[in-house]
């Protein structure tokens, strides 16, 4: 039996599982754009490690804030690391609705890659899907910017962080804007 995690759009990936709230729904009974991004926020924090690791509550079980919910390719911990002396801003978000999520009990999956490597920026790519790999419901990018706290200038990459991320990276998510 395969215990490997499935995503219908992606290969190999970093999962978040997410529990659905009831207040993520709206007025039409899906989870609507604006709680899509705080989902895709959330697991970015779960999977590249929290920026406040050092302060967060000891409920936040891991290395640097990771939850257990989080599997798959294991992401270097650059973000947590360099949040001490460097600001983590998001530049910019693509995102593309391909089915509504409704309301169920269980968790959804999160599927994150790290998809371009840049002098001070890094790209997230995201699939929203059903655990089993049956539905992609969201698929997203998030370009991150490293911004020197001391300057509020971009701040250019280590050597050593970029080939970690390098290392990791893989094809960007399938957006249907890029066709």
């Amino acid at each position: 039996m395969c215990t490997r995690p499935v995503n219908p759009l992606l290969t190999d990936f970093t999962r978040v599982l997410m529990e659905l709230r009831w207040g993520d729904l709206d007025a039409y009974g899906h989870v609507n754009n604006v709680t899509q991004l705080r989902l895709l926020e959330e697991a970015r924090v779960r999977a590249l490690g929290s920026p406040t690791h050092t302060s967060d509550a000891a409920a936040a079980v891991g290395r640097y804030g990771i939850a257990d919910s989080v599997s798959g390719i294991d992401i270097p911990p650059i973000f947590a690391r360099a949040s001490a002396t460097t600001e983590l801003l998001v530049a910019a978000h693509s995102i593309e609705y391909r089915a509504p999520i409704r309301y169920r009990p269980g968790p959804i999956a999160v599927d994150l890659v790290i998809s371009e490597v840049r002098p001070a920026s890094v790209t997230i790519g995201y699939v929203v899907a059903e655990p089993d790999g049956s539905l992609a419901y969201t698929v997203a990018e998030t370009v991150i910017a490293f911004i020197d706290r001391s300057t509020a200038r971009p701040r250019r990459l280590s050597p050593e962080e970029t080939e970690a991320m390098e290392s990791i990276a893989q094809p960007s998510v399938p957006l249907r804007s890029r066709r």
